[in-house]
Parts: C-alpha cells; structure tokens; sequence
C-alpha cells in the first residue's frame, strides 16, 4: 500500500509538471521577463490562500495574532508569525530565480537540474530537523545530482564544463537552494500551524514581497491594470490566462505538498516531486511533435537518447531513496 505522504508528492510532481509546461509555453511565445512571469504565477495562488485562509482559519488566525491558543514553531519562538511571513518572501523570490532560469533555457533542461534541490534539501533537513537516512538514500541522491548534470549537457557546446552554462546549471542552483529553504522551511511550520493556516500565512508574506518588486518589472507596474481588468476596461491575453491557471494549479500543489510534509520527510517528499522530470520530458516530447507551434523543443536523436537516458537516471535515484528509507 503506497504511504500518503508518497502519494501527495506524487501528485504535486504532477501538478508541478502542468505548471512548467505552460509556463514555457507563455515564456517562449508572448511573455519573456521572468519578473512578469512569477507575478503573474504568484499572485493567483497567493490571494487564494489569503482569502481561504480568513474563511476557513480566521479564529486561529486570531489566536495567533493575539499569542493565545497556540504552542508556536518548534525552534522559532517567540516569532513564529513572522517566520512564515518570510518564507512566503523566500517563496517569491524562488519563483523569481526560476522563471528567470525557464526563459533563459529550454524546459527539459532546466526542470531536471533542479532536481539537485534535493541535496540541499537534505543538508537543511539533517542540520535544522536531524533527519538521518540508510546510504542507500544517499545513493539516490548522487544518482539524482548525476542526472540532473547530465541532462543539462549540450553536445554543440563543446566540452562538458563549458555545455553547463549558467543560463542552465547556475541558476537552477539558485532556484534549486531557494526551493529548499522554502520547503524546509514549511515542514518546520507544520509543527505550529495546520496546512490552511500555514499557506495563508506564507501567502500574506508572499503578496507583501510581490509589492515590493513590482516596480523592478521591465515595463514597470502590473500590465495589463488590476483596476482595469475588475472594470472590465481590457481582456486578458491567452499567455496571461494561462499564468493564471498555473498559479491556481500552484496553490493546489502547494497543498497536496504540505499535505506530504505532515505525514513524511521533508527530504524524501522532496525527492519523489522530482518525479516531474519524466513528465515535463515526456509532455515535451508529445507537443513538440502533435503541437509545434504551441512548443518546439530540440528532440534530434542524440538530444533524445540523452533526455531520456538521464531522466531515467534521475527517476531510479528517486525510487532508490524511496525504498531505501
């Protein structure tokens, strides 16, 4: 019988797969600025949970306002609240980092090299939380690092070193350390707040931080005006509707993620979200051949042998740390 926390990292690496894909999709046709990128992604999921959170939490919200009711973060008294406000900052700015890296590279590159999440992940989860692991999961891991490097490797380039660029490698390490103090950082909050109230909570710090870098967008503002859209003044674009229905599968994901934290380790369930390279490959490899115009990956016999190889090699350190465990 498959565990739950199993199943929800599941699931989220599905979700997570959906979102990167029509990311790519608005990146490469309609919109390239990162900033605009994880705004637009962001703010959807944020304002869901801000919202869901007063409806569904408002008396433990209260209480924790008031510092009645509840025990606090394990570690983080006597400031929990403000905790989980910066995480929901951190949380913006791995967005940020990652759609800089996915309008910089192609998909298929890039999702997997972030599979090296996972070692800094576990280095936070052993230092913050004394999580231990059998050497097989360490085994895992190194076979995760090896295919993430692996895959980012581009034969035209010349000499491995010089196919790791930092369009790919180096911001996907970038992503890859924010990513992990962000999940590290809400499996430390399980412990204090339940899911709703942990999500509303990162939610809030999240929309402040979007506020924050609004100005910093290559156009500057918010295009097109929130006022005009609620006055019904312009339409939406095609690229930016589906931003939207990314950031709302977002929130689901971030759901099913936290889901997974309460009921496993942070390190493992990690681990297993990676699952989403085989699927970002593969839903590559199938639009690029049905749908060309919506979007057009690099899939020449070497290429492919190489992403399939390496994903492969990726999806068997994941199971190794899985059944390691």
């Amino acid at each position: 019988m498959i565990s739950s926390w199993f199943g929800y990292s599941l699931l989220t690496a599905g979700i997570y797969a959906v979102i990167a894909l029509l990311s790519k999709i608005v990146s490469g046709v309609e919109i390239d600025d990162p900033l605009t990128l994880a705004i637009y992604n962001c703010i959807p999921f944020y304002t869901v949970y801000v919202l869901v959170g007063l409806a569904l939490e408002w008396p433990a919200i209260r209480n924790s306002l008031a510092g009645v009711g509840g025990e606090g973060v394990p570690g983080a008294e006597p400031v929990p609240i403000a905790i989980a406000l910066g995480f929901g900052v951190v949380s913006t700015i791995a967005y940020g980092v990652y759609y800089w890296g996915l309008v910089n590279g192609d998909v298929s590159r890039f999702v997997p090299a972030l599979s090296i999440e996972t070692v800094f992940v576990l280095v936070l989860g052993f230092l913050v939380l004394d999580e231990a692991f059998p050497s097989g999961v360490y085994a895992g891991v190194a076979l995760v690092v090896f295919g993430a490097l692996f895959i980012s490797y581009d034969r035209e380039a010349g000499s491995i070193r010089e196919s790791l660029t930092f369009s790919t490698v180096g911001v996907a390490i970038l992503a890859a350390i924010a990513f992990a103090v962000f999940n590290t950082g809400m499996k430390v909050l399980t412990d204090g707040f339940g899911t709703v109230e942990i999500l509303f909570w990162i939610s809030l710090g999240g929309l402040a931080s979007i506020a924050a870098v609004v100005p910093f967008r290559a156009d500057g503002g918010i295009e097109p005006d929130p006022t005009d859209l609620l006055a019904g003044h312009v339409r939406l674009t095609k690229g930016t509707k589906l931003l939207l229905v990314g950031g709302l599968l977002n929130a689901v994901g971030l759901f099913t993620f936290i889901r997974a934290l309460e009921n496993g380790p942070v390190s493992l369930a990690t681990a297993i979200t990676k699952l989403d390279v085989m699927m970002v490959f593969v839903g590559a490899l199938a639009l690029s051949k049905l749908a060309p115009a919506v979007l057009e990956e690099q899939f020449d016999p070497f290429t492919l042998a190489q992403k399939a190889s390496a994903s492969m090699i990726v999806l068997v350190g994941s199971a190794l740390i899985q059944f390691s465990y």
